[in-house]
C-alpha cells in the first residue's frame, strides 16, 4: 500500500467466491463495507511485504519440500502426513488450484520474502524445478506403490520438526510485525490455509517451552534459518488474554455481558475459552449475558467440529468426556446467570452449536435462520443434551416436532420453531433489541421456558409422521437416537447428563459411525 499509494484487497479464501479478503487500508473503505454487506469476510491487515495467508500457505509448502529433499519421501506421502499433523495438504492443493499457476505464485511469494527476511524463505531447488516445469506434484492418476510404510517414532519427530519448526518460526515474524489481530491471524490459518486448528492455537497447545524447543531443533536441521527472522520473545506472551481468547470474546457494561464465538464449529478450544469467559464474567459479578456468534468471522454456526470425534471412534471414554464436559459448559449458561440469551445472528445454527444456544434461558434468532440437528445423517448421536434438554423445555404436544427434527435431520426455519425451540424471531434490528431487553428484564418481557428436572413421562413414540427409509445405516442411527431420547428423558436432569453422554459415546464405536462421514473422514485424514 505504501509503495502503490492505494488500498489493497487480497482474495484469500481458496475458492472462486473469494469469501475472505485481506484488506490493507488506513480505514475501512466503501469496498470493505460492501464486502461485509454481501456476507464476505474482510480482514484488516498491516502493510507488509506479504499477506498472512501467503506466509502460512506458501511457507507450509516450502517446509514440505525441504523435508522431501532431506528424506526423499514422495510428495503424496508427505501430503498425507501433513494432513494428519495440521489439516491441509500443500501439494494436492497446488494440483487442485492448478499446478502451473500455483507453483509460480508460491515460488514468487517465497522468493520475495527471502529478499527481505533471509534463508528461512528461500525456495528449494525442488520448488524452483516445479515452478519452471509447471508439472503436478501427484503422480498420474494418483498411483501409489504396492508396498507401503509408516514412519517410526524417531522419524515422526524429525518430520514434525521440519514442518512445525519452520511454520512456528514464520509465525513469530507475523507476530513481531503485528500483521493482524491474533484472532484474525489464527482464523486465516483455518479459513484460508485449511489448518484443522489455527497456527496460534496449535502453538498455544504446545506451550512456550515446547514451541521454542521445536524451532531450536529445526535450526539443527536447517542452520541457515537460525539467525534470520526468528523472534522467540513473541511466544512468551502465550499466557496473555489475547493468546488465551482466540475464539471467544467477552465484554460487559457493568450489568449485561456479551459473549461472542468467532469459530463456526465447536471444539475443545472454544469450550475452554468459553469457560474462561464465564469465569471472568462471574468474577466481575455479571448476572445477565447474551451469547452469540461473532458478527464478522462466524456468519454461521455449523455444529461440532467432527475432527474432535476421532479419538472417540476407538475409545468410549474419549467420547464420553467430550459429550459430558461440553454439556457441563453449556449448563453453566442456564445455572450461573439470572438471564441468559442465545442470539443466532447468522445463516444457521446446527447440531452442537444449537445445543449450546438452547441452554440459554431464551433463544432469539433471525426469521429465516436455519436451525436443526443433522447428526443422524453423519451418523452420530447428539451428545450436548439435545435429546432431552429440548424436550424438558417444550410442552408435551410440541415434543413430536423435536423427535421429527432429530430423526429426519432436516433444517427448520427459526420462525417455524417459535414456542417449542426458539423464543423470538424477527429481523436483525428487532432481534438485537429483543436480546438486549431479555438480558436486562427477563420475564418482564417473556416468560422463561423452564427446564423440567423430574423424569418425563410423555415421550412420543409415534413414528407415523417420520419419512420412511430402507437405508440400514440411517435406520440404526435413528434407533440409537430414539434410545438416547427415551433413556435420558426418563431420568432426572442431574442423571441425564451422564446417560446421554454415555449413549453418544457408545455409538461412536459402531460400524455405522465408522462407515459414515466421521469414520471416513478419520481414515482419509489420519491414516497413512
Amino acid at each position: 500500500m505504501s509503495a502503490l499509494g492505494v488500498g489493497i484487497a487480497h482474495p484469500a479464501f481458496p475458492h472462486q467466491i473469494n469469501k475472505v479478503w485481506e484488506m490493507i487500508e488506513e480505514k475501512p473503505s466503501d469496498i470493505t463495507k460492501l464486502f461485509w454487506s454481501l456476507g464476505m469476510i474482510p480482514m484488516q491487515m498491516s502493510d507488509n511485504w506479504s499477506f498472512v495467508l501467503d506466509v502460512l500457505f506458501c511457507g507450509l509448502t516450502l517446509s514440505a519440500t525441504r523435508y522431501h529433499e532431506s528424506s526423499n519421501m514422495p510428495f503424496w506421502k508427505i501430503d498425507k502426513y501433513v494432513r494428519k499433523l495440521l489439516g491441509p495438504n500443500p501439494f494436492r492443493a497446488h494440483d487442485v488450484i492448478g499446478a502451473k499457476g500455483a507453483n509460480y505464485l508460491t515460488w514468487s511469494c517465497l522468493n520475495d520474502l527471502s529478499k527481505h527476511y533471509g534463508d528461512l524463505y528461500t525456495p528449494t531447488d525442488t520448488l524452483v524445478e516445479r515452478k519452471n516445469s509447471g508439472s503436478n506434484w501427484y503422480p498420474l492418476n494418483h498411483l501409489r506403490p504396492m508396498v507401503n510404510w509408516t514412519l517410526n517414532s524417531e522419524e515422526m519427530t524429525e518430520f514434525e520438526t521440519w514442518i512445525l519448526g519452520s511454520l512456528f518460526q514464520m509465525t513469530s515474524l507475523l507476530l513481531k510485525e503485528n500483521r493482524s489481530h491474533l484472532s484474525t491471524m489464527n482464523a486465516i490459518g483455518e479459513l484460508c490455509a485449511q489448518f484443522r486448528h489455527g497456527v496460534l492455537s496449535t502453538i498455544r497447545t504446545f506451550g512456550t517451552q515446547s514451541a521454542l524447543g521445536i524451532v531450536e531443533s529445526y535450526h539443527k536441521l536447517h542452520p541457515k534459518a537460525k539467525n534470520v527472522a526468528w523472534y522467540p520473545e513473541t511466544f512468551r506472551q502465550i499466557d496473555s488474554v489475547e493468546w488465551q481468547q482466540l475464539y471467544v470474546n467477552a465484554e460487559h457494561d457493568g450489568k449485561i455481558a456479551v459473549i461472542t464465538i468467532s469459530r463456526e464449529s465447536y471444539n475443545h478450544d472454544v469450550n475452554e475459552e468459553l469457560n474462561r469467559a464465564i469465569d471472568w464474567l462471574k468474577s466481575e459479578n455479571i448476572d445477565n449475558v447474551i451469547l452469540t456468534g461473532d458478527f464478522h468471522l462466524s456468519t454461521q454456526m455449523t455444529g461440532a467440529d467432527t475432527s474432535e470425534f476421532y479419538p472417540a471412534l476407538s475409545d468410549v471414554e474419549e467420547g464420553y468426556q467430550i459429550a459430558y464436559q461440553w454439556s457441563k459448559t453449556a449448563r453453566r449458561l442456564n445455572d450461573e446467570f439470572k438471564n441468559s440469551v442465545g442470539f443466532i445472528n447468522g445463516k444457521r445454527a446446527l447440531g452442537g452449536m444449537l445445543e449450546l444456544m438452547l441452554h440459554c434461558h431464551y433463544l432469539v434468532a433471525l426469521d429465516n435462520t436455519d436451525v436443526g440437528a443433522p447428526e443422524v445423517t453423519l451418523p452420530v448421536v447428539p451428545g450436548m443434551e439435545l435429546c432431552h434438554w429440548s424436550f424438558r423445555k417444550a410442552k408435551a404436544e410440541d415434543r413430536p416436532k423435536i423427535v421429527q427434527m432429530l430423526i429426519e435431520g432436516n433444517f427448520i426455519k427459526a420462525k417455524d420453531a417459535v414456542g417449542w425451540l426458539v423464543d423470538y424471531t424477527g429481523n436483525i434490528n428487532d432481534c438485537i433489541k429483543m436480546a438486549w431487553k431479555l438480558a436486562n428484564e427477563g420475564e418482564l418481557v417473556l416468560p422463561k421456558r423452564i427446564v423440567e428436572e423430574k423424569p418425563l413421562v410423555e415421550i412420543p413414540a409415534d413414528m407415523n409422521n417420520i419419512t420412511q427409509t430402507d437405508n440400514n445405516v440411517l435406520i440404526n442411527a435413528r434407533i440409537a437416537i430414539l434410545n438416547n431420547i427415551r433413556k435420558s428423558c426418563e431420568a432426572t436432569l442431574s442423571e441425564a447428563i451422564m446417560i446421554q453422554a454415555r449413549n453418544s459415546a457408545q455409538f461412536m464405536l459402531s460400524k455405522e459411525c465408522w462407515n459414515g462421514f466421521v469414520g471416513n473422514d478419520f481414515v482419509k485424514t489420519m491414516e497413512v
